[in-house]
């Protein structure tokens, strides 16, 4: 049945992709959405967002864009959703997914750390701006926050080995 199934391009699903923290787009909807692990993350995002989008492209809020804080969801994850409405709005959004705007790029996806020098490392490690479209089983596992380079050679050997077996089904 595996075969077949395989043939036709059917994949089953046997379980939900777990949802990570960061903040991921979708180029569809036009959005941004940013996965917070506390309250206090998602609203000083949302306000570093709001300079952000205000300052660098010149938009105006709940014109241009619209934000909102959802509360914590099952998983215990905060969500901060930008939705865009404008032509202005929806080239900022084109911009920032598409590299053009780097230094803004990075200022969404590191909106959630306090600025601080014992917080460094968070600002190293926070997950680059992705699409929700991505496929889960190259996310996953997660990038070993060893610092050896025998693990994260396993890492990537275990990625490319997904990978490989993608392109087999196709």
């Amino acid at each position: 049945m595996y075969d077949e199934a395989a043939k036709k391009g059917l994949i089953e699903l046997s379980g939900e992709a777990a949802w990570r923290p960061g903040v991921c787009f979708d180029p569809l909807e036009i959005t941004l959405e940013g996965s917070y692990v506390d309250e206090l993350s998602a609203y000083r995002a949302r306000r570093v967002w709001n300079s952000v989008l205000e300052d660098n492209f010149l938009l105006e809020s709940d014109h241009d864009y619209v934000m909102k804080v959802s509360p914590g969801d099952e998983a215990g994850l905060f969500r901060l959703k930008c939705d865009f409405r404008t032509a202005c709005g929806r080239y900022a959004f084109w911009r920032l997914t598409h590299n053009q705007a780097p230094e803004a790029q990075y200022l969404i996806e590191t909106a959630h750390i306090p600025n601080s020098e014992s917080r460094h490392g968070d600002f190293l490690e926070a997950p680059d701006l992705r699409s929700v479209y991505l496929s889960p089983s190259i996310l996953d596992p997660l990038p070993p926050r060893a610092k050896g380079a025998e693990s994260r050679l396993r890492w990537l050997k275990a990625i490319v080995s997904r990978l490989a077996k993608m392109k087999e089904l196709k």
